[in-house]
């Protein structure tokens, strides 16, 4: 038979977890020291200006963790190739809370790859508060931009900037499918065309874009008498 003093130490067990978690959280909350943030450009506005972002790299990440949460712990829970770009899926405990990220990178190099690795643990880094702010401040900027009415690229429903200003923005892999499925029944060259008319890849095409993009390549395939201007064809 188990004593009082035993039985009040276990129900004491949880208790004293969610406390020791949330004191960590607090800790990772915490905005990041200015001298630990860099800065990179992104993109021009409808204006031409150019949009910087500010981050951390990924090694500062895990500083912050070793410091406030010297017990946690990361693995890698998924890697898969669609097309030309690797997913990379990066879990991280700290004291049995597990959350995810998902970051990407280009698949035909190593470095790619790592960089795939590398956003997914800031990803999933972010969801226990780490950077959450220079986060908020990205998503806040891209919020507060006027709406794009009638500027585009090159015709009718393409964007003034059609590469993806975040992960978030990044065309899916649906998207990227449909592309070159379209491209292989129509035996038009998708990468040359995007770059010609977009001036980018179809990898880095923000959603908005890769919508738009596709509605051309439809239309091209079913009337290509009539696509302007004319269409790449793979060889």
């Amino acid at each position: 038979m188990k004593s009082n003093t035993t039985v009040a130490n276990q129900k004491s067990q949880p208790a004293d977890n969610i406390l020791a978690f949330g004191s960590t959280l607090s800790k990772l909350r915490e905005n990041v020291k200015p001298g630990l943030v860099r800065t990179r450009e992104t993109r021009r506005d409808r204006n031409g200006n150019m949009q910087k972002v500010e981050y951390v790299e990924w090694h500062t990440v895990a500083d912050i963790l070793d410091e406030s949460a010297p017990n946690w712990e990361h693995s890698v829970k998924d890697i898969r190739k669609i097309g030309d770009i690797m997913t990379v899926t990066v879990a991280i405990t700290i004291d049995g809370v597990t959350r995810e990220g998902i970051g990407t990178g280009m698949a035909q190099s190593e470095t790619g790859i790592k960089k795939a690795e590398h956003d997914a643990l800031k990803r999933a880094a972010v969801k226990f508060g780490i950077a959450r702010e220079l986060y908020k401040r990205e998503f806040d900027a891209i919020d507060a931009e006027p709406a794009l009415d009638s500027a585009v690229a090159v015709g009718e429903g393409f964007p003034a900037d059609p590469i993806a200003a975040s992960l978030a923005d990044l065309v899916t892999a649906k998207q990227l499918g449909m592309i070159r499925a379209i491209g292989r029944e129509s035996g038009i060259d998708t990468e040359a065309e995007c770059s010609l008319i977009l001036k980018c890849g179809t990898a880095e095409l923000s959603k908005r874009a890769a919508s738009a993009f596709i509605d051309h390549l439809q239309k091209a395939q079913r009337h290509p008498a009539a696509a302007m201007p004319p269409l790449r064809r793979a060889g």
